[in-house]
């Protein structure tokens, strides 16, 4: 009893290491593949009972995670700070132009009421007086404008590439899991509004666990990664989106197709896949092989119900000795 519950920590415990590793972000420390890497090793030695540095490396991991978030975080509390202090230069730049200018103004008027004093020079002196300071204001604000449009968009390509690192498997280049489920809403939406087809394939590499375990995770990670490249050359169109579900599931929608034809390249797929080995060690390879489920969109279906029904296609697939399709 005390041995099972000590195998069943064990194996959570490795579970919650893989599980950080693949979520993880990268830090001015780490890459995030090195991050899930290093994780990834902890997570098999854990599942043997060695729990050496784990503790010290989720911690470190952490902490750089913490200032990583909270370096950007200051990086646009600057930002702002700095369009603040801009706008109240340009203010304080503004009124004192102003007040010249209501000087020389006032000068103006007081020489115009009286003819007897009125000076030509003077007046030419007063007018060049003011395009002077209304000049130097228009050049000085649009210095202060062009910092901060340099600034701003430098925070917008980094803002760009964060979003899109956070929708974006880090090993494969795929979509993640939760781009997939903000895509299914649209499709569905889409779906509801005009009634454009869709279809949906679902997945998954045959005995993947046996990979990892007879030839290690870096062969299991070249296995995924050739599958990923897969479903990109077959799901080629604009409007096709692939993802990594999750482990070893993909998912692809494919927009504007109805079901015969999803099939087909669901068949196509497969047969690319299987005509595909990944090497390993010492010139051997290992030949990789797919289930899927394949379904197409119904009316008035969620997305959550359109996504069980093809699961259990992929299921049924399983179950009928992997290797095929179910649609």
């Amino acid at each position: 009893m005390v041995g099972e519950r000590a195998l069943c920590e064990r194996q959570l415990l490795a579970r919650i290491l893989s599980i950080l590793g693949e979520y993880a972000f990268e830090t001015h420390r780490r890459r995030r593949e090195t991050t899930r890497h290093a994780f990834q090793q902890l997570s098999e030695r854990a599942h043997l009972g060695n729990y050496e540095g784990v503790a010290a490396f989720v911690l470190e991991q952490r902490r750089d995670e913490q200032a990583f978030v909270e370096g950007h975080l200051n990086d646009l509390r600057d930002l702002a700070w700095s369009l603040i202090s801009a706008l109240s230069q340009m203010t304080q730049e503004g009124a004192e132009s102003d007040a010249t200018i209501q000087q020389q103004v006032q000068q103006l008027s007081a020489q115009t009421q009286r003819a007897e004093s009125l000076d030509v020079h003077a007046l030419r002196q007063a007018l060049q007086t003011i395009r002077d300071a209304l000049e130097q204001r228009e050049q000085r604000h649009q210095r202060t404008l062009q910092q901060l449009q340099g600034q701003i968009q430098h925070l917008m390509r980094e803002l760009a590439q964060a979003r899109r690192e956070s929708a974006t498997d880090p090993l494969t280049g795929l979509y993640n899991r939760r781009a997939f489920e903000d895509h299914l809403q649209h499709t569905v939406g889409l779906n509801r509004l005009f009634g454009y087809p869709a279809t949906m394939l679902l997945i998954d590499i045959d005995y993947f666990k046996q990979v990892n375990d007879t030839y290690g995770h870096a062969v299991g990670d070249a296995v995924l990664k050739a599958v990923a490249e897969s479903i990109v050359r077959v799901c080629k169109r604009r409007s096709d989106f692939a993802a990594r579900y999750g482990g070893e599931e993909f998912v692809a929608v494919l927009r504007e197709t109805r079901l015969r034809d999803a099939r087909k390249l669901a068949q196509q797929l497969a047969e690319q896949i299987r005509r595909q080995s990944v090497p390993v060690a010492e010139g051997e390879s290992v030949q990789i092989t797919v289930s899927i489920g394949v379904s197409e969109l119904l009316p008035n279906e969620t997305a959550e119900q359109w996504f069980r029904r093809t699961d259990m296609l992929l299921y049924q697939a399983k179950q009928a000795g992997r290797n095929r399709i179910a649609a």
